[in-house]
């Protein structure tokens, strides 16, 4: 992960768990439940208070949701701040709720046939693979297929939102959100609601206009500024930050660096 790079050359520790059926195309999030999906994520935080003296939590999406579940349950775990990328408040429209009565009989999903997703599906296909060329004819062909998404999969996403709304008011942490206004995997309204509940007053909302779903990815001009505003967080609320600054201070090191 690009972001995850550049944090990690500028001395942060990163850990990047990959949720089960995900890091694939998308068929394989078929029979995924979402029970995975928090035990991959507590797996990760197991990693983490292994490795580190003290933490921040980010999520993209629904990871947002995992991420605040991990706060929620582990209160004995001084969780520095969260940052969520496109925070998951509740899905985008009416039909996916209807998907749980649906998805024994309509299996998969095919995102290409409404024009609205098809750049976030070339977004996220070029995440995938950055060397695919979605102009090629033999590569268009196997779209459909490549891209099908099962209902199942939708359905726990759905399920992830749920759960999600029931701890927003509970996260007291310091908060970093990013929002894009041409998101259509997670709707600009969701920022706000998720930013409204959280009760810390160290709390900070980022909104882009013309920025997507991906916009912590590369090929989102936007990018920069979110990767530089993430670093900015950490870095200010880390208290071996604070610390490093005071002790270059007192050996009269002007020049210190973190």
């Amino acid at each position: 992960m690009p972001l995850a790079a550049y944090l990690a050359e500028r001395q942060i520790s990163m850990h990047c768990p990959l949720l089960p059926g995900h890091g694939e195309l998308p068929n394989k999030l078929h029979g995924v439940p979402y029970r995975a999906w928090i035990e991959e994520a507590e797996e990760g935080l197991a990693v983490l208070r292994q490795r580190c003296r003290e933490i921040f939590l980010m999520g993209h999406s629904m990871g947002t949701v995992l991420s605040a579940h991990l706060i929620w349950k582990h209160l004995d775990i001084p969780i520095r701040g969260i940052i969520m990328l496109a925070p998951l408040y509740d899905v985008p429209s009416r039909a996916i709720k209807l998907i749980r009565f649906l998805r024994p009989v309509v299996p998969w999903f095919y995102p290409l046939r409404f024009k609205r997703m098809t750049k976030l599906v070339h977004e996220r296909l070029h995440d995938f693979d950055p060397t695919l060329d979605l102009d090629d004819p033999a590569v268009q062909a196997r779209l459909p297929q490549m891209t099908r998404v099962p209902t199942s999969g939708i359905d726990e996403m759905r399920k992830m939102a749920d759960i999600g709304r029931g701890l927003w008011s509970q996260i007291d942490v310091p908060a970093l959100i990013f929002q894009g206004g041409k998101d259509i995997a997670v709707s600009e309204g969701n920022a706000q609601h998720v930013y409204n509940l959280l009760p810390n007053e160290d709390k900070k909302l980022h909104f882009f206009p013309r920025a997507g779903h991906e916009l912590m990815r590369p090929f989102e001009p936007v990018h920069e500024e979110v990767w530089t505003a993430v670093y900015d967080f950490i870095r200010q609320r880390s208290s071996l930050e604070n610390v490093s600054r005071r002790d270059a201070e007192a050996q009269g090191l002007a020049d210190f660096q973190p």
